[in-house]
């Protein structure tokens, strides 16, 4: 019986007993851990130890990342003088992008902690430079690592590791897929985590032939039935002429077509700028809900939408590595009275898609756009509630 092979990487020292934990886990549940430490590698006579380790990851079905709050020895190949070498853990991580095994990714909450507060000053001054200063797409990265490069040499990093290890996570925070970030304080929520998750992928492998199915065939239904309704229309338009020829009148169906594409547009400008304004969840019955993300306590008009649209440029620029962008910098000087607490970051994704629209538009057809989002976003306006007078009390009985 195959069993699957799931290959453990982070700094070893520091990880130590996280490590040891992790390997008991696995083989209770019948799978085969790959650590070095351990001897589960074949070390080629040919390469060096760390090569060895990484051709291992291209024979394991799983990847799981441990990152702490050190970055680890450097990679034998890399040189000394570059100025942020990788780590050997880096390169087990990229080698696992290169041959896409699956993975699972977890940071020390600690370490997150502080990642996230590096990024939050380090938005905030790379905001300003794009609000201050008109960038062309060519020169965009490059600004932001200049940027950057300058903020780390005042940065007060809590540890001199960080340095690296964040540099680290920023690659982590840059995948487009399989990116789910797991923060831990202990072994036991990792455990918890991937009891979780492998309890979801075996249900998800035992009901996949039905969902695959069903996303297959639906699709080409529409099609064919949207192939069957033009054909009709076609074929109840034609007519013939006194040369016994037949003309078919196609007017009719460019006109339909044009209005399924404009309905098109009108249902992605309301599906963005809902995931702007709202995030869904899941209550105690497991019913999905939604909810919104900030209230206005001052309506939109036309005029500071346009300049809402025209501010997301800036945005957008800055903030290209985020996966989510703070309600507060993304509505800031916009009347923003609350947020939720929980669900106050704003997808980057949509806020990238609703501006690029928004660029595309011809100076005629972007005061539609406009008029949808003011409309849209005063849906989360919330009246101030009206301060109350109370008349003058007189303390008398009588």
């Amino acid at each position: 019986m195959a069993t699957p092979r799931l290959f453990v990487s982070s700094t070893c020292y520091d990880l130590q007993e996280i490590r040891f934990q992790l390997r008991n886990f696995i083989r209770d549940f019948g799978y085969d851990a790959v650590m070095s430490e351990f001897d589960d590698i074949f070390y080629s006579y040919e390469s060096h130890v760390q090569d060895s380790c990484l051709e291992e990851i291209a024979k394991c079905q799983l990847f799981i990342l441990v990152v702490g709050n050190n970055y680890g020895s450097f990679y034998h190949q890399d040189k000394q003088e570059n100025k942020i070498p990788d780590s050997v853990t880096l390169k087990e991580f990229r080698k696992a992008l290169e041959v896409k095994v699956h993975k699972h990714i977890f940071i020390n909450k600690y370490v997150d902690y502080d990642y996230k507060n590096y990024k939050r000053a380090l938005d905030k001054i790379t905001l300003k430079y794009f609000q201050e200063n008109n960038v062309s797409d060519d020169q965009v990265e490059i600004a932001r690592s200049d940027i950057k490069k300058k903020f780390d040499t005042t940065y007060h990093f809590p540890f001199e590791s960080y340095k690296y290890v964040f540099y680290f996570l920023d690659i982590i925070h840059e995948l487009k897929e399989n990116n789910a970030i797991n923060p831990f304080e202990s072994f036991a929520d990792i455990k918890d985590t991937l009891r979780k998750q492998w309890a979801g992928f075996m249900y998800e492998s035992l009901t996949r032939k039905d969902k695959i199915v069903s996303n297959v065939i639906q699709p080409l239904e529409a099609k064919i039935d949207r192939i069957e309704k033009s054909l009709v229309k076609l074929i109840d338009s034609k007519t013939e002429t006194n040369d016994n020829r037949i003309t078919f009148d196609i007017s009719t169906l460019i006109r339909e077509e044009n209005t399924e594409t404009l309905e098109a547009a009108q249902d992605k400008i309301h599906q963005l700028l809902y995931s702007i304004r709202c995030f869904f969840f899941y209550d105690e019955n497991g019913e999905e809900n939604s909810g919104q993300r900030v209230w206005f306590n001052k309506n939109f008009t036309n005029e500071t939408s346009k300049n809402w649209l025209e501010s997301l440029r800036a945005l957008v620029q800055s903030f290209k590595l985020s996966k989510n962008i703070n309600a507060e910098t993304v509505f800031k000087g916009y009347s923003l009275s609350k947020y939720h607490n929980w669900y106050h970051e704003i997808p980057y994704k949509a806020l990238f898609e609703l501006y690029s629209l928004y660029n595309s538009l011809k100076d005629e057809d972007k005061n539609g756009l406009v008029n949808a989002v003011t409309q849209e976003l005063n849906k989360n306006y919330e009246k101030p509630a009206k301060s109350i007078v109370s008349e003058p009390v007189d303390d008398l009985p009588f």
